[in-house]
């Protein structure tokens, strides 16, 4: 792919990211940002693609795109109140927010700028190749943050469901038979 295609396809792709990515944060209803995220998603699997990480593109494709899409959504769905119109829904904290990420962001900027990058003119390694590379770190060098990534989303899981747990009272008390069937004689 020429110099003029790869960066038609780089800023499309960033382009795909990025926008519903914003609608993602801007957006009034949880289920409208998560329906977003599919996208967003679907943007970052092609920047994969173009970068020829090919295990990272079907890893995106198949396990956010897919699985994690349908599990937000379906989390989201079942979610009491989650469009509760009497809730706020924005965070009144959102300017403080903004002026740390935009700090966050002009810092990374500055680091990355900071940093030579190597061009290399060295052929991409085949999919084969690039999965072996991934699989021997992540069991090799990157095994103990590997697993302690993998405890910590677990611990967070707990959290969430000890946190959405709700305390229910005690069972209501069962009609008498003359309202079940006054009930019975409305019908």
């Amino acid at each position: 792919m020429n110099q003029a295609a790869s960066m038609i396809a780089f800023y499309s792709l960033a382009a795909l990211t990025l926008i519903p990515a914003l609608f993602v944060v801007n957006s009034r209803s949880i289920v409208h940002a998560g329906f977003w995220l599919l996208p967003c998603f679907l943007g970052v699997a092609g920047l994969y693609a173009a970068l020829e990480a090919h295990f990272f593109f079907v890893t995106q494709l198949m396990i956010y795109a897919g699985a994690i899409m349908v599990l937000i959504l379906f989390a989201l769905m079942l979610t009491r109140n989650a469009m509760d119109p009497s809730a706020p829904q924005h965070n009144k904290f959102r300017p403080v927010a903004g002026l740390i990420c935009g700090a966050f962001g002009l810092l990374a900027s500055w680091a990355l700028t900071q940093h030579a990058w190597q061009i290399t003119d060295q052929s991409p390694q085949s999919a084969v190749e690039q999965t072996t590379a991934l699989g021997n770190a992540l069991i090799g060098m990157y095994a103990v943050p590997f697993e302690v990534a993998s405890l910590l989303l677990l611990a967070a899981l707990i959290g969430a469901i000890v946190l959405a747990k709700v305390e229910r009272g005690p069972a209501p008390e069962t009609a008498p038979l003359a309202d079940l069937e006054a009930i019975h004689t409305l019908e």
